[in-house]
């Protein structure tokens, strides 16, 4: 018995180091990317849109705003590299110029959703534009799940007899 628990101690810091590391490592990543899009344009007099982007976390909670002034329309921005073709949904501006709607560049699907919501709402000169990009679930699951799993198989390799 004196001999399990003299070992004890040496097994149970990098334990709480692999548990709470990885636990902090699940938060960041959930952080960075389970969030969703909210977008709010309103119609000014010129025939351009001034929109309010607004990142949410988990879909609730509030982490950035952004405004973009002077919108005429939305397309999708395509980047080509040897790992593929990713895509975004970028605003276009009065000016020529080009703000994109989010930082990530994804599958083609969910932008391809987002642009054609917005864009309809656009076409038909709608006063005032509401959107919401959900945030993506599966990551939040996912992310949980390789925690879990990390704290389980660090359970069972630190405590081993």
């Amino acid at each position: 018995m004196k001999k399990r628990l003299a070992h004890f101690p040496a097994t149970f810091l990098p334990f709480l180091a692999t548990l709470f590391g990885s636990i902090c490592f699940g938060l960041l990543f959930v952080a960075i990317f389970v969030n969703a899009t909210q977008v709010n344009c309103i119609r000014k007099s010129a025939g351009t849109y001034t929109c309010q982007l607004r990142t949410l976390l988990l879909g609730t909670f509030p982490i950035s705003q952004r405004s973009i002034q002077n919108v005429t329309g939305i397309n999708i921005a395509e980047n080509a590299d040897q790992d593929g073709v990713f895509y975004r949904a970028v605003f276009t501006t009065s000016g020529g110029g080009a703000v994109p709607l989010s930082s990530t560049w994804t599958d083609l699907g969910p932008v391809s959703q987002q642009v054609t919501a917005i864009r309809s709402q656009m076409t038909t000169d709608a006063e005032q534009i509401s959107y919401t990009a959900s945030p993506p679930w599966w990551v939040l699951f996912l992310i949980g799940g390789l925690v879990i799993m990390v704290m389980l198989l660090s359970a069972l390799f630190f405590f081993r007899r």
